[in-house]
């Protein structure tokens, strides 16, 4: 006589969302007596950037130095984990530390501080364009991504490039930056093909980022009749900002 066995699959418990993360620039803030910047914030946490590492589980005094007064909230370190930053020179890079926090005790006056940086940050997004930078998390998208921060406008970086329409649509994008490798096979072509092939991201501008001894004669052809402007690499800051406030003032 055979034996059967039934299995009953058990649903996994549901795991806990975690709170929505509010990016925030220019704000210093200060972890005990330890200087650095604050990166993002949530009811529960911040995450700051320090030139020093802290050990992971002490409880120290976040000051955010915010205006008309600092604002301090008693936390405790969760995360510590280094990080290459690439500075404006693109030249030499230091170190640095991305510090995750959780808020021990809140106050009302830290929620009205909280409160009061989404608010700006979703009035900025409003109004600063939107860019969608195709690329690999690299070096070059960083300082893109924080050069674009700093000049007024809001860098969307994304890592899946057959997305590119659907995302750039999304966004209400008004300009596209490709950073892609640029293979001898020109792969690149077939995300550039697809963006001009839509109809509502034909006319956008986009700007591609290559370097000079990776380009043949029919590519550089290739981006002129497809009116897509060349940014070679290594690039400023400032010839980014440039070449991109062109792009978006002229068009294409």
């Amino acid at each position: 006589m055979l034996k059967y066995t039934v299995w009953q699959s058990v649903k996994a418990p549901p795991r806990a969302s975690r709170p929505a993360r509010t990016p925030v620039q220019g704000i210093r803030a200060r972890v005990g007596p330890v200087r650095c910047t604050l990166a993002n914030v949530s009811a529960t946490g911040a995450m700051v950037k320090s030139r020093v590492d802290l050990p992971i589980g002490r409880e120290a005094m976040l000051v955010l130095e915010v205006d008309p007064k600092p604002v301090s909230v008693r936390v405790r370190i969760e995360r510590c984990e280094p990080v290459d930053v690439a500075l404006p020179s693109a030249v030499w890079r230091r170190q640095e530390y991305a510090l995750g926090v959780s808020f021990i005790e809140t106050s009302t006056e830290l929620q009205q501080v909280l409160k009061r940086l989404t608010k700006e940050v979703s009035r900025t997004e409003e109004t600063f364009p939107r860019v969608l930078v195709l690329g690999e998390e690299d070096q070059i998208s960083k300082l893109i991504d924080k050069t674009l921060s700093g000049a007024e406008y809001v860098p969307r970086l994304l890592t899946y490039p057959r997305y590119a329409v659907s995302t750039a649509k999304r966004i209400g994008a008004k300009a596209v930056i490709v950073n892609l490798r640029i293979d001898p096979e020109f792969s690149v072509r077939s995300i550039l093909d697809t963006l001009r092939a839509d109809a509502m991201t034909s006319q956008l501008p986009v700007i591609v980022c290559a370097r000079h001894g990776r380009l043949r004669p029919e590519h550089q052809t290739y981006l002129s009749e497809r009116r897509l402007r060349l940014l070679l690499v290594p690039f400023t800051p400032e010839d980014l900002v440039l070449t991109l406030d062109r792009a978006v003032t002229e068009g294409y």
